[in-house]
């Protein structure tokens, strides 16, 4: 593997995203965006796991990404970062959203908050 492949991966989801997006209808419903813009996440999901082993994420984290997906990318559920691994992915998958103008708040990476007390 080499030291830029993050890189290449980024600007290679840049440029494969952003023809499409630029080419999409004005006149397209919420939904059709989002189904287009889930079948461009899991490319993005592909190539993200081509540099980072996705045996070491971890298997709960995998399965809150799957559910996420299987969902159509609507994030009704969390899918919470824990190891240093899912952080990875999961900040590789956030800039590729944000360099195809999918918005940071398209993938499903956050936390439930803790209740103290």
């Amino acid at each position: 593997m080499s030291d830029c492949k993050p890189a290449r991966i980024l600007v290679l989801g840049a440029i494969i995203l952003g023809g499409a997006i630029s080419a999409s209808d004005a006149l397209e419903t919420r939904d059709a965006r989002r189904a287009r813009n889930c079948d461009y996440y899991r490319e993005m999901v592909r190539y993200a796991l081509e540099s980072i082993d996705g045996k070491s994420l971890t298997p709960g984290f995998v399965e809150e990404h799957d559910a996420f997906i299987d969902g159509g990318c609507l994030a009704t559920s969390p899918a919470c970062p824990i190891s240093p691994v899912d952080f990875a992915f999961a900040d590789m998958l956030l800039m590729m959203t944000v360099s195809a103008n999918m918005g940071s708040t398209f993938t499903p990476f956050w936390c439930p908050v803790k209740k103290h007390g």
